[in-house]
C-alpha cells in the first residue's frame, strides 16, 4: 500500500484543494467541530454508546466486566476493557483501568477497597490468583460498579479521544493533518460514524504511543484514517471499515510469531462490520 505521500505525488490526490495555510499548521477548526460534536452527546447517547462497547468488548455479560485472558499477561476491566497492568510487567500497550477509575469516580463511588489502594497497584500478580479472587468481595463489588456506570464508562472514552486527538494530531505533517480531519469531519456527521471513531479508539487506541506498534507500523485510528482511499466511491464509513480491515491485518503480518494474533482477525473483522449496520444495537 502506498504512504499517504506516495499517493499524494501520484495525484490520486487531486480531489483535494489544500490552502496555503495547510502547508504550514493543520487547520483547527475541525478539531474544534469534532470536540463540540463529542460535547453535545446526552445521556441518552451514552447509553447506546455504552450498550454498543459492551455487546463488542463483553458479549453484554456480567462475568466479562472482570476478565484475565489466557492470552494475556494483564487482566481488564469495565465495558471497554481497560487494562490494569501488574507491577513491574512491561507491555506495549497503555495502561486505561486506572485513568477510568479516576474519571467515573468523580460521578458515582468506586467500591471502598479500590478506593484505598495506596499505591494504585493491581492486587493480584497472575491470572490463577485473580480467579481465586472471582467471587470474593473485591472482584464481585468492582462487577457491580461496573454494571452500574456504563455510560459513565462511555463518557470517559469518548472524553479520553477529544483529550487526545488534536495533540497527536498536530504531531503529523501539515498535508496529512488536513486530511485525516477531512476524514473524520465527513465520518462523524451520523451516528454510526461517530460510533466507529469512538469505538476503535477503545479497540486499538489512537496511534499516539510508539510501543503500540510492530516493525515501526502502528495500528490506531490514525493510523487506520491515514491509510483511507482518498476516493470518494464508497461511503466514508465503508472506506474506514476498509482500512481499517487492512491496517489490522498488516498488524497480524507484523506481529511477532509467538503471539499467533491471526486467530483475532475473524472477531476483528466482524466488529468492524458491525460499524456499518443501519441504527442497531447489534454487532
Amino acid at each position: 500500500m502506498h504512504s499517504f505521500f506516495q499517493r499524494l505525488m501520484l495525484g490520486v490526490m487531486g480531489c483535494f484543494i489544500f490552502s496555503g495555510l495547510a502547508w504550514t499548521k493543520p487547520v483547527p477548526q475541525p478539531a474544534q467541530a469534532i470536540k463540540l460534536k463529542i460535547q453535545q452527546l446526552d445521556a441518552s447517547d451514552y447509553d447506546w454508546i455504552a450498550r454498543r462497547i459492551y455487546q463488542n468488548e463483553a458479549n453484554q455479560n456480567p462475568k466479562y466486566l472482570t476478565y484475565w485472558s489466557q492470552a494475556e499477561p494483564f487482566p481488564s476491566f469495565g465495558i471497554g476493557h481497560f487494562i490494569w497492568i501488574p507491577e513491574g510487567l512491561d507491555v506495549p500497550f497503555v495502561e486505561t483501568f486506572p485513568q477510568m477509575v479516576a474519571f467515573v469516580s468523580k460521578h458515582q463511588t468506586a467500591p471502598l477497597w479500590l478506593r484505598q489502594l495506596s499505591p494504585f497497584r493491581l492486587p493480584w500478580q497472575n491470572r490463577a490468583e485473580f480467579y481465586q479472587a472471582w467471587s470474593k468481595t473485591k472482584l464481585t463489588q468492582l462487577r457491580d460498579w461496573l454494571q452500574e456506570t456504563q455510560s459513565l464508562q462511555a463518557q470517559f472514552i469518548a472524553h479520553q479521544l477529544i483529550q487526545k486527538l488534536e495533540q497527536q494530531v498536530q504531531t503529523l505533517h501539515p498535508i496529512e493533518a488536513e486530511f485525516f480531519w477531512h476524514k473524520i469531519t465527513q465520518l462523524i456527521q451520523d451516528k454510526r460514524g461517530l460510533f466507529a471513531m469512538i469505538d476503535y479508539y477503545n479497540f486499538k487506541g489512537l496511534g499516539a504511543n510508539a510501543k503500540e506498534q510492530y516493525q515501526g507500523k502502528g495500528w490506531g485510528l490514525v493510523d487506520v484514517v491515514l491509510a483511507m482511499a482518498p476516493d470518494v466511491s464508497d461511503s466514508v464509513l465503508k472506506q474506514f471499515v476498509a482500512s481499517a480491515k487492512d491496517v489490522l491485518a498488516r498488524r497480524v503480518r507484523l506481529s511477532p510469531p509467538e503471539r499467533h494474533e491471526a486467530r483475532w482477525l475473524k472477531g476483528w473483522s466482524k466488529r468492524l462490520e458491525g460499524y456499518l449496520i443501519n441504527g442497531s444495537d447489534r454487532t
